[in-house]
């Protein structure tokens, strides 16, 4: 496999209009590291990638020959807890880890730019990992959002109480729906020109939320970074494809962790591949169908990555979603500089492949979680924060040094809760409870001999 490379295919023009207008990009690392379970995100899950890390970057765009600075996403507000009840619920309920030690204001200030200088703000969707802590901003800082989101989200919280967004985000402030009624498009994705100058584009990218876009930077006149928000969460949903294949030997200008030899053949990751037949010519994941998980439309959510792949395979344009950590070891993050120069650089050749990273080998973790829990005011939160419930399930060992459960167990929960099952730190199941969850679980590796669920735990019993 390693040596016999693959000739990409062409893949179809982009029609990207042609401006001389640029704007320049930082790239902020906002401190929002997460962990959530793979399952709620992608398919098929991979043993040994159960969950998945997210760092969660944002962007400071300035058009210099305008006078112009906007953010695009904020990351998550580091008092996560005071968020809307139903943010907050999904937090506690939803992600085993989250860390954000600064709010992104913070960290602007840190670096020299005045937070109350920023005149807009672009939500690439509303979810809490995104909408940072907008009341921090003046109100002169206007709010850019996608299709939808007023009639769904505005009032926000309290005056709505299902709201999962803020009142307080919008008060005093214009709000601005991106209205994509015209015929303009790039790639395959209706498009808005923001500033009226082709340098910063806002692309309709349906699928994973309401109002969903994401945005197109021109950093030099015919080169660009798409900005993907949460069109998808991992390198390996979009890499890689026949318009750009994997090589055969991962050089060594690619940052690999120790744990993999550099230059790395291809073949060591065909284990963590759903089609390892198409290793190099079809992404390692699809958008999840799972009910539950974190995608509105799951079927037009793959239509719309199926489109960026477009977008990656073009030689001029540097594909950053929010939570690819294929871009720390790479970019130079802000306030270090910007990423204009990512093509001369070579940003994109080393970077593409750096999710292989956080893939197991051997059924064996790619790498710990980048949050230990989920972190309140510098601490974790206890199993009592949490109602943790540590369920004692006995298990037995067999003959390929494994654990199986000894019997099936039946466990009552309290009806209408949000709840997730693990054993160990393997991800079992997530839904809403009926009035109990009925599973046997069989072949987990010998270390995960202990189950807990979220939840408030009625009672159990072996069947």
């Amino acid at each position: 496999m390693a040596g016999d490379e693959i000739k990409p295919q062409a893949h179809p023009p982009l029609k990207i209009p042609q401006s001389d207008a640029t704007v320049e990009v930082s790239t902020i690392n906002t401190t929002t590291d997460i962990v959530v379970p793979a399952k709620a995100f992608v398919e098929p899950v991979q043993n040994g990638h159960e969950y998945m890390n997210m760092p969660t970057f944002a962007f400071l765009i300035e058009n210099k020959k305008l006078g112009k600075t906007i953010m695009f996403d904020l990351g998550c507000r580091k008092d996560w807890w005071n968020h809307s009840p139903g943010s907050y619920a999904s937090v506690k309920n939803g992600i085993p880890g989250l860390n954000i030690p600064k709010n992104v204001n913070e960290i602007l200030r840190e670096g020299g730019v005045d937070d109350k200088k920023i005149d807009a703000v672009v939500w690439s969707h509303w979810h809490w990992d995104h909408t940072g802590d907008l009341s921090l901003f003046p109100h002169s800082t206007d709010l850019y959002v996608g299709p939808g989101f007023k009639e769904n989200f505005m009032p926000g919280y309290p005056t709505n109480k299902d709201c999962p967004v803020l009142d307080e985000d919008f008060k005093g402030r214009a709000v601005h729906e991106v209205s994509f009624d015209t015929n303009d498009k790039i790639g395959a994705f209706p498009s808005h020109d923001l500033f009226g100058d082709g340098s910063f584009y806002i692309l309709d990218v349906p699928g994973h939320a309401i109002g969903h876009i994401s945005g197109l930077a021109r950093t030099t006149s015919d080169t660009f970074v798409f900005l993907g928000g949460d069109i998808c969460h991992f390198g390996g949903s979009y890499r890689p494809t026949v318009y750009a294949p994997m090589p055969g030997t991962i050089p060594s200008s690619v940052p690999l962790d120790r744990r993999l030899p550099s230059p790395c053949p291809c073949s060591f990751f065909a284990g963590s591949h759903h089609d390892p037949e198409n290793l190099r010519t079809s992404a390692f994941y699809n958008v999840t169908q799972e009910p539950g998980g974190w995608y509105v439309d799951p079927p037009t959510a793959q239509k719309s990555v199926k489109r960026l792949e477009v977008f990656d395979a073009d030689e001029n344009v540097f594909v950053c979603v929010a939570h690819d950590g294929g871009l720390i070891p790479v970019v130079d993050w802000f306030p270090n500089g910007t990423i204009n120069d990512w093509k001369k650089k070579g940003w994109k050749e080393r970077s593409q492949w750096g999710f292989l990273n956080e893939l197991p080998v051997d059924g064996q973790p790619g790498r710990p979680w980048i949050a230990p829990g989920l972190v309140k005011e510098g601490k974790v939160m206890s199993k009592e924060e949490l109602r943790v419930v540590d369920l004692n399930v006995p298990f037995v060992e067999t003959s390929d040094s494994s654990l199986r459960l000894s019997n099936g167990f039946y466990f009552l929960f309290v009806p209408e809760q949000w709840l997730w099952i693990f054993v160990a730190n393997s991800f079992i199941y997530c839904g809403e409870t009926d009035s109990a969850v009925l599973w046997l679980a069989v072949g987990f590796n010998a270390d995960m001999c202990e189950a807990s669920g979220r939840g408030e735990l009625v009672g159990s019993e072996a069947w």
